[in-house]
């Protein structure tokens, strides 16, 4: 009988920041808030739980809705998209009270 390969369940900052997307420090920093599942500094390093990280990624990942819940337009906007538009919309409101207040 051949040996086993065991996977390491534990992956480095290197690995996590590939399968994020992000830079090294992005994930140290992430990591330092809590922010990401299954992080342990172990020996002075960052070490992740891999399939914590990727089950978290799916979770966060946005589906499409139902069509039976779409509105007549179907304009479904990111939660950023929201916020941006939102800013500009005060931002443009602001504009036009100083342009009545001259």
């Amino acid at each position: 009988m051949g040996a086993e390969r065991i996977q390491p369940e534990r992956i480095r900052v290197e690995k996590a920041a590939s399968i994020l997307g992000i830079s090294s420090r992005t994930v140290q920093a992430m990591a330092l808030r809590g922010e990401l599942p299954g992080a342990a500094k172990i020996g002075g390093s960052w070490t992740f739980c891999e399939s914590a990280l990727r089950k978290w990624i799916e979770e966060r990942t946005e589906k499409p809705r139902p069509a039976r819940y779409s509105n007549p337009n179907n304009d479904y906007k990111s939660l950023s998209e929201r916020r941006i538009e939102k800013a500009y919309q005060e931002a443009l409101g602001r504009f036009r009270r100083l342009g009545r207040d001259r």
